[in-house]
């Protein structure tokens, strides 16, 4: 059974901190690249709706690539984020991504899963895992010696009788 994901747009935009001084547009556009790019959805089965507050003149629906667009128009995304869940004829298949206490609550009664953004996109709070220019550094593995040795030396500290 495919997913899909609902994406609380402006929510996630704010969270991320690489998104942060960009105009609104780039900042819509940012997010969508970085869904584009590092697929947190998991598989390209499952499907993403990225939704944020529209104003009449901007509001509607696209598509870039995988991934829905859609804008709320005269409300909230918030808002248009429940009715989807609500009007859903599956809900359980529905993921919400958003750190909004509101739609979280809401969602989860109607039977929708959800993640938190950081969640999600798979950092922590503090320091995201996605930045503009620099890739994730590699953790240094320790090699077999020095691995047997700390094991050893826990075993110690653990297992000594008394």
């Amino acid at each position: 059974m495919s997913l899909h994901y609902i994406i609380d747009g402006y929510n996630a935009v704010y969270k991320i901190d690489s998104l942060k001084d960009n105009s609104l547009r780039n900042k819509r556009d940012a997010l969508i690249g970085l869904i584009e790019r590092h697929e947190p959805q998991g598989s390209l089965r499952n499907e993403v709706t990225v939704v944020f507050d529209g104003k009449p003149e901007v509001s509607g629906c696209e598509h870039k690539g995988q991934i829905n667009v859609l804008f709320s128009k005269n409300e909230s995304a918030d808002e248009k984020i429940k009715k989807i869940v609500e009007k859903s004829s599956n809900p359980k298949r529905i993921v919400i991504v958003s750190d909004d206490r509101q739609v979280i609550y809401y969602c989860r009664s109607l039977g929708a899963k959800v993640k938190s953004v950081a969640e999600f996109f798979g950092f922590g709070h503090k320091k995201n895992k996605f930045s503009r220019d620099e890739a994730p550094p590699d953790k240094p593995a320790l090699d077999p010696d020095t691995a047997k040795n700390i094991t050893d030396q826990l075993k110690n500290l653990w297992l000594k009788e008394d």
